[in-house]
């Protein structure tokens, strides 16, 4: 579809919500109109305004063969079921749509899908954009995207518009990560529509998929020249230079451009913040830092409460976290415990065990009780950070209800509450907790946690505890380290 065509089906479709809104009559569009909106609306995805062409066109257009059709693609979006019963109301009805609708509901394998989509490219003639878009559809649904690239000539002569045909078929390839082939189409697809910036950026991506850098700048610099201010292409223009030592430099000086037009962007101000401290010299580690809190900051307050802002925030910001944690509260607190937990290992996932723990701690300080989830993950981050008394207090704490950990994080709780004894000199307690967990836990013990402690290897670390400190074995226990965290 021709750039002045997309134009008028975005005025037309905004016409028509605008009716909507209005409550004004919808007999000011004609038959035409509706079927371009519908087709438009299904490119968006936009099955509300799909329904509301239809009730339009059921009472100006009954009589309709083409929004009759669309009526069975529609009713396809809602399960077989409808589309079925739709069929078979309609056994007289013929048309590329009607064909590829019963082709779609038959749902035919092998040898007897190439067959059916033979005989419907044998039976019409030209096919308008919404047909190829359907057809190539139906085809890649029923595992044919071999067929569609073997029968390429034979479509190319029943298209009226080629550029949605390649178009179409390079989108079901990306989807099938058959990046190759997808940029052969996209190649030619550009040399019809040299001035169509999307095809260069979808050209873009699928050199970056197939690895060759070089020409995804290639062809975004081509993006770019014809709309030179477009966001999106900008951001991924920035992201590959920064890929590259000898380009992050310029990376950084488009992001900070984007940044400043674009305060409000998460993902462009995250990534400018990560890539300021990326790249820093070691003497310049402190002021790198200091401008990714700055960046990140009044992003924050854009967007108020952002989970994710606040997690980046509190990783690298040396101020407490608690006024970021309100925040978050204020505005998108965690629905529950687990919730809490996993916001925490967001801070684990970036090494900042130290402010994980000022996120559970404030959850366990606002629920006003101890939770055993809360408190295994408060055990394991202690372990992180060292500090062992707290690890050891934690673990021993009293706590009210079940427990939502994994096997995998009860039974790393278990070796890291022996080991953080053992460091403390509670050598005596590490050997009797240890046996207790081989006895009743890793020999006989419900078959989940037993499965679990002997993956990973538990009992092999716990009988080397116990052999430590029960015999006049030295150990180093400062530089003990049989989990290989540190």
């Amino acid at each position: 579809m021709s750039d002045n065509n997309n134009d008028r089906r975005i005025e037309l479709c905004s016409r028509f919500r605008a009716s909507l809104a209005e409550g004004s009559s919808s007999q000011y569009f004609d038959e035409d109109d509706l079927i371009e909106i519908f087709d438009y609306a299904g490119d968006l995805n936009d099955d509300y305004l799909r329904m509301e062409v239809l009730l339009c066109a059921a009472r100006y257009y009954p009589d309709s063969a083409a929004l009759k059709q669309r009526r069975a693609l529609l009713y396809y979006t809602f399960g077989d079921d409808l589309t079925s019963k739709y069929l078979q109301d309609n056994t007289a009805q013929h048309g590329v749509l009607w064909d590829i609708t019963r082709l779609r509901n038959a749902s035919p394998m092998g040898s007897e899908a190439d067959k059916a989509l033979d005989d419907i490219l044998a039976a019409y003639g030209e096919f308008e954009d919404e047909e190829v878009i359907q057809f190539v559809d139906v085809a890649s649904s029923l595992g044919r995207t071999d067929w569609l690239l073997s029968r390429l000539e034979a479509l190319r002569a029943h298209v009226t518009y080629m550029p949605t045909l390649l178009f179409e078929i390079a989108v079901m390839l990306e989807i099938e990560q058959r990046y190759s082939e997808a940029i052969t189409l996209l190649e030619e697809l550009t040399d019809l529509e040299p001035y169509n910036e999307q095809y260069w950026f979808m050209l873009a991506q699928e050199y970056d998929l197939n690895d060759n850098v070089a020409g995804a700048l290639q062809a975004l610099d081509l993006a770019l020249a014809i709309l030179p201010d477009d966001k999106a292409m900008r951001f991924y223009h920035a992201r590959l230079l920064a890929r590259d030592e000898i380009s992050r430099q310029q990376a950084v000086t488009s992001l900070e451009k984007l940044a400043d037009e674009y305060p409000d962007d998460i993902d462009i101000c995250r990534f400018l913040a990560a890539l300021h401290i990326e790249i820093a010299p070691d003497d310049q580690g402190e002021t790198a830092r200091n401008h990714a809190v700055a960046i990140l900051r009044k992003c924050f307050g854009l967007n108020k409460g952002n989970r994710k802002l606040a997690s980046d925030l509190i990783a690298i910001d040396t101020a407490p976290a608690e006024p970021v944690i309100s925040e978050v509260v204020r505005h998108d607190a965690p629905a529950d415990i687990n919730a809490w937990i996993a916001w925490a290992g967001e801070l684990e996932a970036l090494g900042a065990y130290d402010r994980a723990i000022e996120i559970l701690r404030y959850c366990e300080s606002r629920l006003g009780y101890k939770n055993p989830s809360l408190n295994e993950a408060l055990v394991i981050d202690y372990f992180m950070i060292k500090d062992f008394r707290s690890a050891t207090h934690t673990f021993e704490s009293q706590t009210v209800g079940p427990s939502t950990a994994s096997p995998d994080t009860a039974a790393l709780v278990f070796v890291v509450y022996a080991i953080s004894l053992a460091k403390l000199g509670r050598k005596k307690d590490a050997a009797e907790f240890s046996k207790m967990v081989i006895k009743l836990l890793v020999e006989d013990g419900p078959d989940e946690i037993t499965h679990a402690l002997r993956r990973l290897g538990t009992g092999l670390v716990l009988t080397d505890i116990i052999d430590r400190c029960t015999t006049r074995r030295r150990t180093d226990w400062q530089s003990y380290d049989p989990l290989g965290v540190w």
